[in-house]
């Protein structure tokens, strides 16, 4: 009864970065939950592709062009939210990039600064206002952010995972700040997400539970569980691990 029980029947949503892969696969299964999809990526194609992907399954959508990591599209996508009178019950901050040469003799302060400004600082400053919205509206909200599990495992590419590490520490800071108004805020920790043509799993050692890669659409099942009251009303400052067992064995520390 669970599963096409509308988990989500009326709630607005917002996912960013939905064009492909993780973020798509959230919009897909929190739409089939019943919430009224927005979204945001910064190519026009990848939007046009998604609304029609919704609408052929007879799901209404609204998209924006928006990047995370300038805060005037942030305010202008707030600013577009509050004239067409809408207010979000749920945030999914899912953009994330991984830009760097490994190795500290290859030092580009630029490269993390813009990771850190993408997977960070765009984040929080969009929670900010969506947030403020929540409260203005007494809205017991959902707000969600896709760290990693290299945000405490090693990687090899540092301004990527201590940008994951700020946010693992930024979902407790919020989760305990907007406690009291009802907000719950929480993280998701995939492991290697990617699919073939065919929506298969790809072959991948690492993850010892299974010897392939995760599939998108468990990690948007847990953003319906993260999200909804149903599951996870008591549940805030919790970061859910998906990694098929590739952190019990850590094979970048060898």
């Amino acid at each position: 009864m669970v599963l096409n029980n509308e988990l989500l029947a009326g709630k607005n949503v917002l996912v960013t970065g939905a064009g492909r892969n993780i973020g798509k696969s959230i919009v897909l299964e929190m739409a089939k939950q019943g919430a009224n999809i927005f979204f945001t990526d910064i190519e026009e194609k990848r939007c046009r592709n998604l609304e029609e992907e919704l609408a052929s399954r007879k799901i209404s959508s609204r998209w924006f062009i928006s990047d995370v990591s300038r805060t005037e599209d942030a305010d202008r996508l707030s600013d577009e939210l509050r004239r067409q009178g809408v207010s979000m019950d749920v945030l999914v901050n899912n953009v994330g990039i991984q830009l760097e040469t490994p190795g500290l003799q290859n030092l580009n302060l630029h490269e993390w600064e813009k990771t850190f400004q993408t997977n960070v600082f765009g984040p929080l400053y969009l929670t900010k206002l969506v947030s403020e919205v929540m409260i203005a509206k007494k809205i017991h909200g959902s707000i969600l952010f896709l760290t990693s599990i290299h945000q405490s495992m090693l990687f090899g590419y540092a301004s990527y995972s201590c940008s994951k590490a700020a946010l693992g520490m930024l979902i407790r800071e919020l989760a305990l700040e907007l406690a009291p108004h009802k907000i719950r805020v929480n993280g998701i920790a995939p492991g290697w997400v990617a699919e073939d043509e065919e929506g298969n799993p790809r072959p991948f050692g690492y993850h010892p539970l299974t010897n392939t890669s995760i599939t998108p659409a468990y990690i948007g099942r847990t953003a319906v569980y993260l999200a909804s009251d149903y599951f996870s009303l008591f549940t805030t400052g919790t970061v859910v691990q998906i990694d098929a067992g590739l952190t019990l064995i850590n094979p970048y520390a060898r």
